[in-house]
């Protein structure tokens, strides 16, 4: 399996959870209401989670994973058309378009973790990703006669993150009622 990240984002992610965890002891030692100090940080720590470290592209023989802040998407690779790079990097499918999270404009810089192989991390731009990714397109069959009598499905599922939306919408709800009272 190959993962497709952005270390720019995990690293902005690391620094957020560091300053989150610092908020903490910062609103003891200046006093206030104590209690208050960790919604904040809980916020921002969740967001840089959900946000920053957990988006992603997996790459298996199988299918494309496209994990983003809204929902995972799993399509087999039949099912994938086209690999665009115009904007960022786009998958497009037989139900359409997909705009991803993860590569929103062509110059992010990204990296491609790929399972067993020593030597970390490759660095890669959004085009060499995309590459990375049309590897494994299948190439549309020949149509010489008629289409067959059976076909057998290509699965596409979608999960939605809805408890982590909606974790982020309370979270921040509360951090903001929080942080007016600090």
């Amino acid at each position: 399996m190959t993962t497709i990240l952005a270390p720019g984002m995990r690293l902005l992610a690391v620094v957020l959870w560091v300053a989150a965890a610092a908020l903490v002891p910062l609103a003891l030692l200046t006093g206030g209401a104590a209690w208050l100090a960790p919604v904040p940080s809980l916020f921002i720590a969740f967001v840089a989670w959900a946000v920053l470290w957990r988006p992603r592209f997996e790459l298996t023989d199988e299918h494309l994973r496209i994990v983003d802040v809204r929902r995972t998407s799993t399509y087999a690779w039949r099912r994938v058309t086209e690999v665009r790079t115009k904007y960022g990097i786009e998958i497009v499918t037989s139900e359409g378009v997909r705009r991803t999270w993860l590569a929103t404009r062509r110059s992010a810089r990204l990296a491609a973790v790929v399972d067993g192989r020593p030597g970390g991390a490759d660095r890669l731009d959004v085009e060499a990703a995309a590459e990375r990714m049309r590897a494994f397109v299948p190439e549309p069959p020949a149509q010489d006669g008629p289409p067959p009598a059976t076909v057998t499905a290509a699965p596409i599922t979608h999960r939605a993150h809805g408890w982590s939306v909606l974790a982020m919408i309370v979270l921040g709800f509360v951090a903001t009622l929080a942080a007016a009272q600090l």
